[in-house]
């Protein structure tokens, strides 16, 4: 027979290592958004990963996904294009939410989630801390 005060404990255990890995999520989103500098801002609602796009300190797109439709296998960095980038799942057609804000809140539907990259940002930190983030967050979801 299992005490109310056993469940209370078992509850609560459930809840603080949910907690943590959300914790670790929102470590992981800082840690992407200071490898990425100003040209990008990310956040999450649970599973939707949210990318805030700036131009000269002024935001003019957002792109939301799901980050179980993205296919880590296609993630790149690319050093020709100055870019990191990541495509969906090859059945899904467009599963990236792309809104321009200057635009009167165009919608549109993309197949890749594109990251261009600024002078002063290493393509291969943001390749590896954009690959630790969708990891964190699939785990953690």
């Amino acid at each position: 027979m299992t005490s109310p005060k056993s469940i209370l404990v078992f509850v609560s255990l459930l809840f603080m290592a949910g907690t943590g890995y959300a914790q670790d999520v929102l470590t992981r989103i800082d840690d992407f958004n200071e490898a990425t500098g100003f040209a990008y801002s990310v956040s999450n609602k649970k599973k939707i990963l949210i990318i805030e796009g700036f131009r000269e300190g002024e935001q003019v797109k957002m792109d939301k996904v799901d980050v179980f439709d993205l296919d880590m296998k296609t993630l790149k960095y690319s050093e020709k294009d100055q870019s990191v980038s990541i495509k969906c799942y090859s059945e899904l057609d467009g599963c990236v939410t792309s809104t321009l804000v200057r635009e009167r809140n165009k919608k549109s539907y993309r197949n890749r989630i594109v990251f261009g990259l600024t002078e002063n940002v290493a393509g291969e930190e943001v390749l590896r801390e954009l690959r630790q983030l969708l990891n964190q967050m699939r785990e953690t979801y």
